[in-house]
């Protein structure tokens, strides 16, 4: 492909990248709307994030696979549908549990599409050039804060939390249309069929016996796990303890997406420099528990103001480094794993969202006391990744 083909294509998997962040973060400061909606609980209501979290860690094992037997094109354009439809639905049927369930539908759609884009993306270019366009792709996790809250906290103050929903499908949509018409098939053979389950299963447990497979995916998934660990308490956080308002707390998601467009730019500029993936994942690393260490400071003051102030400050943080995490560890995956590389994508984000999942559940548990569920669940994270990295200097040294 010539370069205007390639860029034509980074720009619709970009687009279709933020849709699918875009499932979270638009509807995330009506998160109590919905609980007073609902006449529910935090728990509750907070599984249409975990159970979608969960359900994505799934789905993603086995979406790569089917893209090798039936093409990316095909794969991608009906998750695409899957996403669109169901978010439509769940914003015409107000029942919590059937929503629940319909969250866990549009995640496959949600899985294809944070699959293949990758895929897409390896078949149309080197290493290099994946580097580059999984940081630009990685725009959906920049702009995606930052704007899907806002328009969320509009349209639910304006149409309820339920046109958040409408929002994703009618955008879905779109995007479905322009795919169909300029998405060429990038990959250069298909599967004849399926392997028998037993081969699957001796990928995933090779995978699992690999140290290098376990040593990224460890550090992307506790790395990971840290903002996710925001996402689920933050507006509960923000709203319900500072007493903020939506309005006021989707323009925090504003700022995110700056802290994560700073460490994405940083993380090109490494890639440009001819830095190793390795020593990006190093800096982002030490960058996450730089922020924790940042939070906790908040322990010692009590002008909320200035509480609210720092806390955020510690979260920009951590979101800069996830930028020089995350890119470099799915290259790398794929790279050391070329043989199997949807597999051990698939099972690498499938640890990631698994890991997020249990984050989000366990940090609601903090709803009455959302700081400390903050400091203590993401300082978990923090320290499970820096010991990752400390104890396997090795591993990341073969990158340099």
């Amino acid at each position: 492909m010539d370069k205007s083909q390639k860029r034509n294509i980074l720009l619709l998997m970009t687009a279709m990248f933020f849709l699918a962040c875009s499932a979270t973060d638009i509807y995330i400061s009506s998160l109590p709307e919905m609980v007073a909606y609902f006449n529910s609980s935090v728990t509750l209501v907070n599984l249409t994030l975990s159970c979608y979290f969960l359900s994505v860690a799934i789905a993603v094992l086995f979406v790569g696979e089917i893209s090798n037997r039936f093409g990316r094109r095909v794969t991608l354009l009906y998750g695409v549908a899957v996403f669109s439809i169901t978010s439509l639905l769940i914003g015409v049927i107000p029942n919590l549990w059937i929503i629940i369930f319909l969250r866990v539908i549009q995640a496959v759609g949600c899985a294809a599409i944070i699959i293949i884009t990758r895929l897409i993306l390896k078949d149309c270019m080197d290493e290099k050039e994946q580097i580059t366009a999984n940081g630009i792709l990685s725009l959906g996790l920049m702009v995606s804060p930052a704007i899907a809250p806002v328009i969320g906290a509009y349209l639910a103050t304006y149409f309820g939390w339920e046109s958040c929903f409408w929002f994703s499908a009618v955008f879905g949509l779109w995007l479905l249309i322009i795919g169909y018409f300029i998405l060429p098939e990038t990959l250069d053979r298909r599967m004849d069929k399926f392997h028998p389950v037993k081969h699957y299963i001796n990928v995933y447990i090779k995978l699992f016996h690999n140290r290098l497979f376990l040593v990224l995916t460890s550090v992307y998934a506790n790395g990971r796990a840290v903002f996710y660990t925001f996402i689920g308490i933050s507006s509960y956080l923000y709203i319900d303890y500072w007493h903020i308002s939506p309005k006021q707390y989707s323009l925090l998601y504003i700022l995110l997406s700056a802290a994560y467009l700073i460490g994405n730019q940083i993380m090109q500029w490494c890639n440009r420099k001819e830095y190793s993936a390795g020593r990006m994942i190093q800096v982002g690393t030490y960058s996450t528990m730089i922020g924790c260490l940042i939070i906790a400071s908040a322990l010692f003051i009590h002008i909320i103001i200035i509480k609210l102030i720092v806390v955020t400050l510690g979260v920009l943080f951590m979101r800069a480094a996830n930028a020089l995490i995350n890119p470099p560890t799915q290259v790398l995956i794929m790279k050391y794993f070329e043989g199997h590389s949807a597999q051990a994508l698939g099972l690498n984000m499938s640890v990631g969202w698994l890991v997020s999942s249990a984050a989000v559940w366990v940090v609601t548990l903090f709803a009455s006391e959302p700081y400390m569920g903050l400091l203590i669940v993401s300082g978990f994270f923090v320290v499970m990744c820096v010991i990752t990295y400390e104890l396997n200097h090795k591993v990341f040294s073969l990158d340099n």
